[in-house]
């Protein structure tokens, strides 16, 4: 099941599409392996010649053989041969780097594209074995196995090419092998892959099932789940192992394979070849040559054979991360907002459209995550600039999703929501973003500085600008108590902090930006009362003439909104503000009057 979520769109002739995307911007340095891999050939090529004319030099001559010019021929090969060995590591290995770096950039910067529907359905562990081992399996295959093939295929036709020149009939008996060798490697290059489609998928699920243990260890410690984990991953863990296994013993079993044909090939020219000698029709030196070039022809054939091997190992690497690539967004800019933006010099609104948000709509709009299981249904509503508006109701009444369409983040499946009267979706995406700030029930704070963290609502924002955020919400004091003050280091996902601490930094870096719409949801119900209360002042000074929707579980937190919305299964069953829906005596008075007894009943406790 979990292989069939985390899917991606088929992509055919992948290593067609990796050369379209990679051949041109690295056109020069693929052009410099290769060329390097075609003298390397030539030259590992004309050495056997070498020792075939010394041989034959001295056995015509005797004592008195010349071998001092085929001497420096050597030594000129093997100098020739060293600086092309160097060069082309560095430069394959300059490729291979370049490729990866450029792969996993496209990769990370499509990710950042992706619509929140795509990662619903992808787990964070399938996604980074795509940006990580994949991307770097790809590179390293188009790097050295290009160099490979220029050096092994080359190599091979040079060999035979000085065999049939040599003696044609002999040449004859190892050629005819290859017709074998093509039907064994075209069965094994099958049976690799299907093998290497199996590996990667699995692969993708270890990553997950470490990734979640790793993220997941309190909850696992709490729970005592430690064992339990680990025999669900060892489970992965031997799967894997019993897959990796199977693909190695197909290449294992293929090699062999070829060295088999070629030796009984070359096993028929060489005792072919003696007779001849024995009878005066071939010289000595070519012999020696023949069996040198037989037994070197080995090389370049296991070379190529191994080089095609990986190149269906990792054909399955090449799918997965096109099939990526090939994810559309479900939440884009249309033709007409991308021309507008095009003929525009405004930066403020690119899109032609109004800088102030007047007036917000939710007109008829229903939406589902799942077909024909509606979580909001013709939900109406009209909210004017600078008026907070608050949402309650029941877990999963529909009220994050209000929340989330309004922000775009997913976008109605009927009906429509009206910006200044007009259609968001007529409005550039990337300008209705930036005018929001979100804070959010658990909030998250990136690797680096408090500094950082605040600045990354507003990267322009100067240390004045970030001074006087946190001053709004109330935590430069806090962050001065701290060991280096904005300076402090934030350890992964804020764990060096209280959870107060983390949801005030997250308040400051949602309105440094000055956003013109403000989210919370669920921003106060992880935070202790005292840090509550403080974000209470804060709010009073946040949302002044903002306009900010609010999800609370804590009645108490929103009695001052302009207008309350109690939601329930998809659709508004009351609105208005708190003292009139207190009045109505209905579905908001009992919510209240619940919470409101039961924290009485917490405060006698407590006495």
């Amino acid at each position: 099941m979990q292989d069939q979520i985390n899917s991606t769109p088929a992509v055919r002739g992948v290593w067609k599409e990796l050369f379209k995307m990679f051949y041109q911007p690295e056109k020069r340095l693929f052009h410099q392996v290769i060329v390097l891999a075609l003298i390397t050939a030539g030259t590992e090529a004309t050495f056997t010649l070498v020792t075939k004319w010394v041989v034959d030099e001295i056995v015509a001559n005797g004592e008195k053989a010349d071998i001092f010019p085929y001497a420096l021929m050597y030594f000129g090969l093997v100098v020739v041969l060293v600086l092309c060995i160097r060069a082309f590591i560095l430069l394959a290995g300059r490729l291979s780097m370049n490729l990866m770096h450029e792969l996993r950039r496209r990769s990370f910067e499509h990710l950042q594209k992706l619509s929140f529907s795509f990662y619903d359905n992808h787990a964070v562990g399938w996604l980074v074995a795509r940006v990580t081992s994949d991307c770097a399996r790809i590179s390293r295959m188009i790097a050295w196995g290009t160099l490979d093939l220029f050096w092994g295929i080359p190599y091979i036709v040079g060999i035979f090419a000085v065999l049939f020149y040599l003696n044609w009939q002999l040449a004859l008996f190892i050629l005819a092998v290859f017709p074998f060798l093509s039907v064994v490697a075209f069965w094994f290059s099958k049976k690799i892959l299907a093998s290497s489609r199996l590996l990667r998928r699995t692969n993708s699920r270890l990553t997950a099932v470490y990734n979640e243990g790793i993220a997941g260890v309190q909850t696992s410690k709490v729970l005592v789940r430690e064992q339990d984990n680990l025999n669900e991953f060892q489970q992965d863990s031997e799967r894997m192992y019993s897959l990796s296994m199977n693909n190695l013993m197909l290449s294992a079993a293929f090699f062999p394979m070829v060295t088999l044909f070629v030796s009984v090939g070359t096993g028929i020219a060489l005792w072919t070849g003696g007779l001849n000698v024995i009878g005066a029709t071939m010289t000595l030196g070519t012999l020696i040559a023949f069996i040198a070039y037989s037994r070197t022809l080995m090389d370049p054939l296991l070379e190529v054979a191994e080089t095609l091997t990986n190149l269906q190992r990792t054909t399955a690497s090449a799918e997965r991360v096109l099939g990526l690539l090939a994810v559309e967004p479900d939440i884009f800019d249309s033709e007409e907002v991308l021309r507008k933006m095009a003929a525009s010099t405004n930066a403020i609104t690119p899109d032609g459209g109004d800088a102030h948000i007047d007036t917000i709509e939710f007109k008829q709009v229903t939406f589902a995550y799942k077909e024909n299981e509606p979580v909001l249904k013709s939900f109406n509503y009209r909210v004017n600039a600078g008026e907070t508006v608050a949402l309650v109701g029941a877990t999963g009444s529909g009220k994050s999703t209000i929340v989330n369409l309004l922000c775009r983040f997913y976008e109605p499946i009927s009906g429509e929501i009206l910006l200044n009267d007009v259609d968001y979706r007529e409005r550039s995406l990337h300008w209705l973003q930036s005018n929001l700030g979100i804070v959010l029930q658990t909030p998250f704070l990136f690797s680096g500085t408090v500094k950082s963290n605040i600045q990354y609502g507003n990267l322009s924002a100067s240390d004045e600008q970030i001074i006087a955020a946190a001053k709004a919400v109330n935590v430069h004091d806090i962050i001065m108590n701290m060991e280096d003050g904005y300076d402090t280091i934030i350890q992964e996902g804020g764990n060096n902090l209280s959870t107060g601490q983390k949801q005030l930094i997250s308040f400051a870096r949602a309105i440094i930006g000055n956003p013109q719409i403000l989210v919370m949801d669920e921003a106060t119900s992880s935070v202790d009362t005292e840090t509550e209360h403080v974000l209470q002042k804060s709010l009073e000074v946040v949302l002044k003439g903002r306009t900010s929707f609010i999800i609370a579980h804590r009645l108490s937190t929103i009695r001052n909104a302009d207008h309350i919305l109690v939601i329930d299964q998809g659709r508004l069953m009351e609105a208005g503000n708190h003292d009139a829906l207190i009045q109505q005596q209905d579905r908001y008075y009992q919510l209240y009057q619940k919470q409101f007894q039961q924290e009485l009943s917490d405060q006698r406790l407590v006495s």
